[in-house]
């Protein structure tokens, strides 16, 4: 076998300027201290004024880990995207397993939160799983990978960017029903003032939701990770969760 000299070059320069791009990466979030989280949230986990949930959570613990955490939004679809892409460094809260999709991505090992996945609805309709769903007028909200990859198929499936018209679609019966986190969605139900909008028992699906970052910033995992049990000992996350989310409870 004949082996190609330049070949194995072009191999060895591809791996090098790829290790170059993750090594000044490093450098480049050392050298401003700071670390650019994308959010798809507009509301209570994350807002403008990153001031939501999550916001502060994250915030609080880089900070612990002396890095600033800002929190930029990315429309849902193009944000898994961006970040894999190494657009922004890291993505503000998804479930387990995206790197399966998205290579670039590393998941922290300590969950944000547990996101509870509902059905939302105008009148009591009896569920009981996804597949009770299918015969049904269902809204989701595109870039929910979760809602989508149970959803697949529903011959009356209706799929828009801003889940504040999926839930004008639901109050005015052009929808049965609304997929979204039960936390979410009704921030949603109060600022549409959708006060005939519940929820439906039982929840679909109840997931752990992770902190991810790109992988030239893998470095950050373990400790930010750390960072968040810490909180958690200390009544820091319960204290930030009962300000930013108890008057809906």
């Amino acid at each position: 076998m004949t082996v190609n000299p330049l070949r194995i070059g072009m191999k060895k320069t591809m791996l090098l300027a790829l290790g170059l791009v993750c090594i000044f990466s490093s450098y480049a979030l050392a050298a401003n201290n700071t670390i650019r989280i994308s959010t798809s949230y507009e509301s209570l986990l994350s807002t403008p004024g990153q001031t939501g949930m999550l916001d502060q959570i994250l915030k609080e613990a880089f900070r612990r880990i002396g890095v600033e955490a800002e929190i930029v939004f990315t429309p849902n679809e193009r944000s898994l995207v961006a970040v894999n892409d190494g657009m922004l460094d890291g993505e503000i809260n998804r479930i387990a397993g995206m790197e399966k999709t998205y290579p670039n991505l590393v998941q922290v090992p300590e969950s944000n939160m547990t996101m509870h996945f509902v059905a939302f609805a105008t009148r009591d309709i009896p569920i009981s799983g996804w597949e009770s769903l299918r015969s049904l007028r269902v809204g989701i909200e595109n870039g929910w990978k979760i809602l989508e990859r149970n959803t697949e198929g529903f011959p009356h499936l209706t799929r828009l960017m801003n889940a504040s018209h999926l839930f004008s679609m639901l109050h005015r019966d052009r929808l049965d029903v609304v997929l979204y986190s039960k936390l979410g969605g009704y921030e949603l139900v109060r600022s549409l003032r959708c006060d005939h909008v519940h929820h439906l028992d039982p929840p679909l699906e109840s997931r752990e939701m992770f902190l991810y970052v790109h992988k030239a910033h893998q470095w950050l995992a373990v400790p930010v990770a750390e960072a968040l049990r810490e909180m958690k000992r200390d009544g820091t996350y319960d204290r930030i969760v009962r300000n930013t989310t108890g008057y809906l409870r």
